[in-house]
């Protein structure tokens, strides 16, 4: 049978035992990864979810500033990197601006479907009823809206898990990223498994999550 050297592919035993004997070791970079995932998460989709009610809104709006947007999300990510490290440093906010840009285009178009996907009728009757536009935005654009953003955030998870750990390779000394960097720099190819390992387990977390809010909030909104 085929022997493989520990060195290029060391035996799950290795890596389960790794991760248990330097368990506060990898729980610190975990939670540095979680950190700049839940931060730029937030900045991204929270500066996503209005800028598309104001593009669904505004088709003026949508034909000056979208093909911007487009631009933006086509650049590749890591090219920022040396500015935002000349800007901002080392740490949580160069890789948050980073994963709060990967996050906000699919959010954008989603709320953008989202808010385009009511009925007319419904602008209608609110205008008849003399509602306001932070009632029909409470009412109408909101319930309308929310699953297809939930189902954005699924998607936007796994990006941001991914962004995060790769921008912690070049702008920061801290994080799932930064660990296996240091792995690979000192050859330890069952430290950097072991991140692989953790990273996949953090996606599949963050996953699940997302689906049991999104399967409760349709109940919601269906029922």
């Amino acid at each position: 049978m085929l022997k493989v050297p520990d060195y290029i592919l060391p035996s799950p035993e290795q890596v389960v035992g790794l991760i248990g004997s330097k368990f506060s070791y990898f729980l610190a970079h975990t939670a540095s990864t979680l950190t700049v995932i839940a931060v730029g998460f937030g900045c991204g989709a929270a500066a996503a979810i209005p800028t598309g009610l104001a593009l669904a809104k505004m088709r003026w709006l949508e034909s000056a500033l979208y093909p911007f947007v487009v631009f933006l999300q086509t650049m590749p990510l890591i090219s920022l990197v040396p500015v935002l490290i000349i800007w901002l440093g080392y740490g949580l906010a160069p890789a948050s601006v980073l994963v709060g840009f990967s996050v906000f285009f699919p959010v954008l178009v989603n709320a953008v479907a989202g808010v385009r996907s009511t009925p007319d009728r419904l602008y209608f009757v609110t205008r008849t009823m003399g509602a306001s536009a932070l009632q029909t935005f409470r009412y109408i654009d909101w319930p309308t809206m929310l699953p297809y953003l939930t189902s954005a955030f699924r998607i936007s998870l796994a990006l941001a898990t991914t962004t995060a750990v790769v921008s912690e390779f070049l702008a920061s000394n801290d994080g799932l990223g930064y660990a296996a960097l240091i792995g690979a720099r000192s050859r330890d190819t069952v430290q950097v498994i072991a991140v692989v390992l953790i990273t996949a387990v953090v996606g599949v977390l963050l996953n699940t999550l997302s689906l049991l809010v999104e399967k409760k909030i349709a109940r919601k909104y269906r029922g």
